[in-house]
């Protein structure tokens, strides 16, 4: 969640999915001939209809039968928006109960997803996606500490040479 859109995605096993992304048009800057009050009174309703909106899109998509369908959430962003929604009313509290971490990413869209995913490594140590990440990082470090070198061998190659 970011001053751009919001993407809403899970990671369930080894599955990285995006289940719903928007964006937002916020107003970033003044203008002349417009009053700085209402300037400022407006670009905070916008917010505020901004941080509503995402709450209502995670209740729809993280609560099913008044209970909810998540072991955890991460909240991610790369401004404010996170810790303003985490600290809201407009958040449903059966989903605030589920807040793992609060994390501040330098991108937005899926990129960002991915870094909230490797910056929550030790929320998420048990989800099965973080825990072959690092089998795979450890066969390498020690194929490149032992060895300097890796080979891997294709049949198919060598039957054609």
């Amino acid at each position: 969640m970011d001053g751009n859109g919001c993407l809403f995605g899970t990671l369930c096993g080894n599955t990285r999915q995006v289940l719903q992304k928007f964006t937002v048009d916020l107003p970033k800057a003044w203008e002349r001939g417009q009053s700085a009050l209402r300037f400022a009174r407006l670009r905070m309703e916008k917010r505020h209809n901004y941080v509503r909106k995402v709450a209502e899109t995670a209740v729809q998509l993280f609560i099913t039968n008044d209970k909810p369908n998540v072991t955890g959430l991460i909240l991610a962003g790369s401004a404010d928006f996170k810790s303003e929604l985490s600290g809201s009313d407009m958040f449903d509290p059966r989903l605030q109960s589920k807040v793992l971490k609060l994390v501040d990413v330098s991108y937005g869209g899926e990129n960002g997803f991915n870094q909230a995913i490797e910056l929550s490594q030790e929320c998420l140590a048990n989800v099965k996606f973080i825990q072959e990440k690092k089998l795979i990082g450890k066969y390498f470090d020690e194929n490149i500490s032992r060895h300097r070198k890796i080979l891997f061998w294709s049949r198919r190659y060598h039957e054609s040479s």
